[in-house]
């Protein structure tokens, strides 16, 4: 604490020293000479001394100068610098600067596609779009997940998750999996169901030089599942000049991270390269969340001539994390906000029994190449290769062992029981008889051996590995000033290996597996480390429980025809895909039919859209378009565990139809944008959970509709305000019959009839849930001098309604449950000092959630107090409901030197 203090006393003393010097303030706005777009991060400086300053997204830039006259050198990487005089006793607005790109550089990165990233344009692109550059990401993600640096965008929500990497974001109400993420214009997104595990990119923060969030159908031209949005994430690349940076990072519950690049620069042969390595770790917010990863990234760039320019990137980040689990809220009124219900103490020291394990290394190749003045082809080649997965337990479920008093799980116990002994609430594994199995190996009789379901419990990873291939070729051809066309192909191959693997036997001798109908069972005692660099032996393990691959081809094709002038810029876009499906069960089904045969469904979308300059101020927008979505795998082949596993679900394509207005006004002291947009999904497939782990499936419409606003003012030259408001109206449109099945995709049949059991699902009218379907929020950054600022933001989230579950809409009139409303304030300082030769040093510290609000971010269930008024409640809602809450006050704080 004492350093803290004197550390903030330097600051400020730097702070109020700088007002002993006579000082005046330059203003001014550097844009493109083209497209008269902001260029944020342009650098600034004074002329032979060390004063400068970066601009902020809008190109602005306020500086402080203690000389009347002299130079101010502007440069922007990818642009000609501009050497500009000032005179005080003229003027202290410089107004707008405009800078011409610099065709004898390889532009910002060499490079990251620019004909494949479809990166929207201010006041010419009609989508709604925000883009964080890369002052902010750096400024706010601190020891936070990713995904949070998005939370600035209007309708887009994001949790945190219980561990490391476990974070979730929506858009426009719609989950992560329909929100196309794209990293140079590479799609990410699993091609089994969508998803996406932050987990798996937590090295973005280091990397990322730019996000672009688009809302709704984005200006993407390839075929991807932009229900929600596209993230455009630009990752940075070989820079133009050599320097780097170290960083050094920690925060709250003992959290840490190490960060050093470098890069070369552009020789006078056009190579260079770029290279990045950090470690994090950390004990994690909830109790006994855990986690520890690094991250590696290597560019390499080459520009043999005007014609060809060349990257070659790899990055990844292992890690592993241990997880928790959403509780109801009367669990953690008894045992606390931090509560996690997933471990205990083995031998004093923290065991949890669910753990995520990942390594997705992911490498891409970039050649554009300019054929002649009007034509120029740009390619990426990329592949991935994961590794990994998560822990749980075979046996007796670990949440359903008897726990302590603190409501943790009695592992020591548990390992008394597995081996033998006998144990108060346990079932003790007894001596294995194999005459009473179809094992006749007389050397376990008489040991400890779990079963799956006898008694006894053993950890297991669910392994989730791939290969994915693709590339992905764009060719642009300009006709003349004003047209331009593009035609290109979208190409993928990805095949995953799911199965399972002994990690813990917990005391017993070994674990019994019959679970493959080609065999007569087998004894595994051979464990692995769920870590990701345990390659070797995830390879020799033997299989258990689970095994089973999935194979998919894509073939896209796309096409797009823009015009643009000054005042009216106009796009029509189509693209086709066909998606092909495999699936490969090892287990459950005879050998003679483990391959399915190849299944194929097309799919296509259409969409346009124009954007009117009416002046320099004022603009506006429109887009529409429709989408044909293929059904993802894990939707085309739902009954994994079962004798069904390789029976394919021929459902209809999704439909989704999109429409969206907006306007803008821009001046250089006030920017707003408002949009309204209408969304509509129909057949879309669902799975739903209950409590009691059976599943309904059914096709369902939904009805996305709502407006958003955002601003950014400058009242001072030193004073920004910025600020959001979303409002949403997201239900679902249909009454639905959903077929019933077990927890393991077995069809139920309750009553016996030879029928598949149903479930009426009455959700006509009733409110999409997981995300809050409104949100504002209201911030502002102070410069207090040069290179000392403070900022603070305030969020409030409204309209929040619970997830759907079956349970709760079996009879008409069923009603979604409406959480609390919660505020949440953040808060940050910052100072930079420049020195000689462009060197600089960067504090930051930031605190969220500064006064420590106790909110539920998230509900899964939809009890209402109505229904039983005996049952306590937690700010109106019955506490046997079941939630997630956020997270209480947090803080990190980084120092890094450039050089």
């Amino acid at each position: 604490m004492k350093i803290l203090q004197r550390l903030l006393f330097v600051i400020v003393m730097l702070a109020l020293s700088s007002f002993t010097f006579a000082q005046t303030t330059i203003t001014g706005v550097v844009l493109d000479a083209d497209t008269k777009s902001a260029l944020p991060g342009t650098n600034v400086v004074v002329k032979g001394t060390t004063q400068g300053t970066t601009t902020d997204i809008d190109g602005k830039f306020t500086l402080n100068v203690e000389q009347a006259t002299g130079q101010l050198v502007i440069s922007f990487i990818g642009y000609e610098p501009m050497t500009m005089a000032y005179n005080v006793n003229q003027s202290t607005n410089l107004g707008e600067i405009l800078l011409t790109q610099d065709s004898e550089t390889l532009a910002d990165v060499v490079v990251v596609g620019y004909g494949v990233t479809d990166i929207a344009k201010d006041r010419q692109t009609p989508v709604a779009v925000t883009t964080i550059k890369t002052d902010e990401i750096v400024e706010k993600v601190g020891n936070q997940e990713f995904p949070e640096v998005m939370k600035t965008v209007p309708s887009v929500f994001v949790v945190k998750g219980g561990g490391y990497g476990d974070a979730e974001m929506t858009v426009r109400g719609f989950e992560q999996k329909n929100t196309a993420v794209l990293i140079n214009g590479q799609p990410v997104n699993d091609m089994e169901w969508g998803g996406i595990y932050w987990s798996n990119w937590s090295g973005l923060q280091d990397i990322a030089s730019a996000v672009q969030v688009q809302r709704g159908l984005g200006s993407s031209k390839l075929a991807i599942s932009s229900v929600g949005g596209t993230v455009n994430i630009v990752t940075k690349a070989t820079e133009r000049e050599a320097g780097g940076f170290v960083k050094s990072s920690f925060g709250n519950d003992g959290y840490q991270k190490y960060t050093a690049a470098y890069s070369t620069g552009l020789n006078e042969k056009g190579w260079g390269a770029t290279v990045l390595l950090s470690h994090w770790q950390g004990d994690g917010y909830m109790d006994a969340t855990e986690g520890k990863g690094q991250t590696y990234f290597f560019s390499v760039g080459y520009k043999p001539s005007e014609q060809h320019q060349f990257n070659f990137m790899i990055t990844g980040a292992p890690q592993w994390h241990h997880q928790d689990w959403r509780e109801r809220i009367s669990t953690y009124q008894k045992y606390g906000m931090k509560y996690n219900s997933n471990w205990g103490y083995r031998d004093g020291k923290v065991f949890n029994f669910s753990r995520n394990f990942y390594h997705k290394p992911v490498t891409n190749f970039n050649w554009d190449w300019n054929i002649n003045e009007k034509t120029s082809l740009s390619t990426v080649a990329y592949a991935s290769w994961g590794l990994g997965g998560g822990t749980g337990t075979l046996g007796t479920a670990h949440y359903r062992l008897p726990d302590d008093e603190n409501g943790l799980i009695r592992v020591d116990d548990l390992i008394r029981a597995n081996s033998g002994q006998t144990v108060e609430d346990f079932d003790t594994v007894g001596p294995w008889d194999g005459s009473s199995l179809d094992s006749k190996n007389s050397y376990w009789d008489g040991k400890r051996v779990v079963t799956e379901r006898g008694g006894g419990t053993i950890r297991r990873a669910s392994m989730n590995s791939h290969s994915w291939y693709g590339l992905v070729s764009n060719i642009n051809h300009k006709f003349n000033e004003n047209w331009t066309a593009d035609f290109g192909i979208d190409l993928r191959t990805y095949r995953g290996l799911h199965y399972r693997v002994l990690t813990d036997l917990l005391g017993a001798d070994a674990y019994y597996d019959n679970t493959d109908v080609n065999s007569a069972g087998n004894f595994v005692t051979f464990t692995v480390d769920p870590k990701p660099w345990d390659i070797n032996n995830f390879k020799k393990a033997t299989k258990i429980d689970r095994n089973f691959d999935s194979k998919i081809k894509w073939t896209g094709f796309f096409g797009q025809l823009e015009y643009t002038n000054t005042i009216i810029s106009a796009f029509v876009q189509a693209s086709a895909s066909n998606q092909k499906y495999k699936r490969y069960e090892y287990m459950e089904i005879p050998s003679s039919e483990r391959e399915s045969s190849w299944e194929n469904k097309w799919g296509y979308n259409i969409k346009g859209g124009m954007n009117w300059n009416i002046d320099e101020k004022h603009n506006v927008y429109f887009n529409t378009g429709y989408y044909s979505r293929q059904p993802f795998f894990s939707d085309a082949y739902p009954n994994s565990y079962t004798e069904f596993a390789n029976v394919y679900n021929d459902l209809d394509n999704e439909g989704i139809f999109g429409l969206e207005v907006g306007y803008g006004f821009k001046t250089q002291y006030f920017t707003a944008k408002v949009n309204a947009y209408r969304t509509q999904w129909k057949d879309r497939f669902n799975r739903f959970t209950d409590s009691n782990r059976n599943t309904a499936r059914a096709l369902l419409d939904q009805l996305h509709k709502g407006v958003e606003f955002e601003f950014v003012a400058r009242p001072t030259t030193n004073l920004k305000v910025f600020g959001l408001l979303s409002y949403g109206d997201w239900k679902y449109q249909n009454n639905s019959v959903g077929l019933t099945y077990d927890e393991l995709g077995n069809p139920l049949d309750d009553d016996g009839d030879g029928n598949q059991d149903e479930t009426m699902l009455y959700l006509k009218d009733v409110e999409v849930g997981g995300a809050p379907q409104f949100s504002s929020r209201l911030g502002a950054d102070y410069k207090i001098t040069q290179g000392f600022s403070v900022d603070a933001d305030w969020y409030f989230y409204d309209k929040m309604f619970a997830y759907v579950d079956p349970e709760d809409y079996d009879s008409e009139g069923a009603e979604n449950l409406e959480y609390p409303n919660y505020s949440l304030f953040d808060a940050g300082v910052s100072y930079k000092w420049y020195f000689e030769n462009g060197q600089s040093l960067r504090f930051r510290f930031n605190v969220n959630n500064l006064f420590d609000t106790e909110y539920i971010s998230r509900g899964y269930s939809a009890r209402q107090t109505s229904d039983d008024p005996s049952v306590e409640t937690y700010k109106g809602v019955r506490v046997d409901n079941t939630v997630e809450f956020g997270f209480g006050r947090t803080w990190n704080a980084s120092l890094t030197f450039k050089f």
